[in-house]
């Protein structure tokens, strides 16, 4: 029954300070066009077309989604806490961990209703097309070998790049709920959501913003005795540090991914004097003595002697599983009020209970 005449999308979203995502509202379809933070040398045009009515005249690189998607299945864990506030997990049919920290969503991995496919981060594309779900969120790697959504569309499987974890700002990330919201028509609910947190976000930036003194804090984890791993200096992680009263040791570093790599030498001759070291993606150790005993020559970072070492892996719930992990693109709120409880108490105080930051037990201070 597709009238020409109807506007099939009277509620919509506009993305405000995402750096890589784009929508345009016509009558029966809307144009998501993304374009990667990350040097790929790839733009990527999703034509959302309302189930039933006719799509509009595709291009080469347009990939056509019946909008609302049925069922969806995605290769990265962040979704899953916008999947829930925006009532959609019901949808769920594939994760990638047994692990969730999202009671529903565990819930209906051990009834067998939504299916791990253990395909770490990236996606499996055997699997992706076995599951048969309407659409298939891909986990966008910096690096172009990585990303499977090529081979999903050989293999016929409808895929949709998801890369929050190299936007420039936590709101910029935040902002992916309302991308998750088109693929189901509920622009009105996410708009809203994010309306909120971001709201209770800039008033917290705005208590910290006129700090006089600034934490030197250092991102990251050992990845190995000789190598470093952290966040880019663009990623939302380090403005994090900085609306929460801090400033970072990569501040000259441009690259938005959320993983690379850079000598120890680099990292002593960077912070090896940062106050606060805040680690994150790999889980934290138990406490500070299996810390020295695992990696001894960081005993020599003025954070670790202090024993303010602390770690994004509070509520964890299997390896690299943990409330961060599945919810923080959706509460950077309360990630900046843990942060800005460390880093500045005499501003607020810290929870009694947190939920993304754990202070690794056993230091001194």
């Amino acid at each position: 029954d597709y009238r020409g005449r109807t506007v099939y999308f009277p509620d919509k979203a506009a993305f405000v300070h995402s750096d890589q995502l784009k929508v345009e509202y016509h009558r029966n379809w809307k144009r998501v066009t993304f374009t990667p933070s990350v040097d790929t040398r790839e733009v990527l045009r999703l034509i959302l077309v309302q189930c039933g009515t006719p799509p509009p005249k595709l291009g080469p690189r347009d990939t056509l989604v019946e909008v609302p998607v049925r069922d969806f299945a995605t290769a990265n864990v962040s979704l899953l806490g916008a999947a829930h506030l925006l009532g959609v997990d019901e949808r769920l049919k594939g994760v990638p961990t047994r692990n969730v920290s999202i009671p529903r969503i565990a819930g209906r991995i051990e009834r067998g209703e939504t299916i791990p496919i253990y395909a770490a981060q990236h996606g499996n594309g055997e699997q992706a097309a076995a599951l048969g779900a309407d659409l298939f969120f891909t986990f966008y790697s910096a690096y172009p070998d990585a990303n499977i959504h090529p081979l999903l569309k050989r293999l016929g499987v409808v895929s949709a790049p998801q890369s929050d974890h190299t936007e420039p700002t936590p709101l910029g990330r935040a902002e992916w709920i309302k991308y998750l919201a088109l693929f189901f028509n509920h622009e009105e609910r996410a708009n809203r959501l994010f309306a909120d947190r971001a709201a209770r976000y800039e008033a917290l930036r705005a208590l910290a913003a006129h700090v006089e003194a600034r934490p030197l804090v250092q991102l990251g984890y050992p990845e190995s005795r000789d190598e470093w791993s952290q966040a880019g200096g663009s990623n939302q992680l380090y403005r994090l540090i900085e609306d929460a009263g801090g400033r970072h040791a990569w501040h000259d570093n441009a690259i938005a991914g959320s993983l690379t790599y850079a000598p120890m030498e680099k990292l002593f001759d960077r912070a090896a004097t940062a106050d606060v070291w805040l680690g994150n993606f790999m889980p934290g150790a138990a406490d500070m003595a299996t810390l020295r005993r695992d990696h001894p020559r960081l005993a020599w970072l003025r954070a670790v002697r202090n024993g303010r070492v602390y770690w994004f892996d509070a509520g964890k719930v299997g390896p690299f599983a943990n409330s961060w992990s599945d919810q923080g693109m959706t509460e950077p709120q309360d990630a900046l009020a843990e942060l800005i409880a460390i880093l500045h108490p005499e501003l607020l105080q810290p929870s009694a209970r947190s939920r993304f930051i754990r202070k690794i037990p056993g230091g001194s201070a």
